[in-house]
């Protein structure tokens, strides 16, 4: 899924780390969920008898909950796309019962981030930059470094504490 042991020792360990995905010889079923047909190109070639799942198509998210709900033992996940796409997928194959060595994630396209609100539980979704304000409170957020799996989402904290509140009235 991640590396995290080819991290710079600079890095937060809460921050995913991604690599290029490896086929996965033992497995007896690959699964492949994308984004976009660009967001894994050659990497589908380098599989035996692959299952490919498409965003794009008009019927991706029941095949999605289908074949989840039927993986077995020795199938192993492979998602590609940006950031807001893969942990929502990683959540969902979770749900569905994969174990995170069965599943390998891949950064594959540019695209948003998910930021949750600690202020009002808000998962929203957020370019790169540093700072936001939050659609539900409007509290202005820092974007902090610090990602949680759990949640598929980068940590957004009040950036003035002298004005918590925002455009909420206590």
């Amino acid at each position: 899924m991640t590396d995290r042991h080819s991290a710079a020792p600079d890095r937060l360990h809460s921050l995913p780390r991604y690599r290029q995905p490896q086929p996965r010889e033992a497995a007896t079923r690959h699964i492949v969920v994308m984004q976009s047909a660009a967001a894994c190109a050659s990497f589908v070639g380098d599989l035996q008898q692959p299952l490919v799942l498409n965003q794009q198509n008009s019927d991706f998210q029941a095949r999605l909950q289908q074949v989840l709900g039927s993986a077995t033992v020795g199938s192993h996940l492979y998602i590609m796309g940006d950031e807001a796409f893969v942990w929502r997928i990683h959540a969902q194959a979770r749900a569905a019962g994969l174990e995170d060595d069965e599943i390998d994630i891949t950064h594959a396209t540019v695209g948003p981030r998910q930021v949750y609100c600690v202020h009002c539980g808000l998962t929203q979704a957020c370019g790169p930059q540093p700072a936001m304000t939050c659609e539900r409170c409007e509290v202005g957020l820092e974007v902090r470094q610090h990602f949680s799996q759990r949640l598929g989402a980068y940590l957004g904290v009040c950036s003035d504490p002298d004005q918590p509140y925002a455009g909420v009235q206590p």
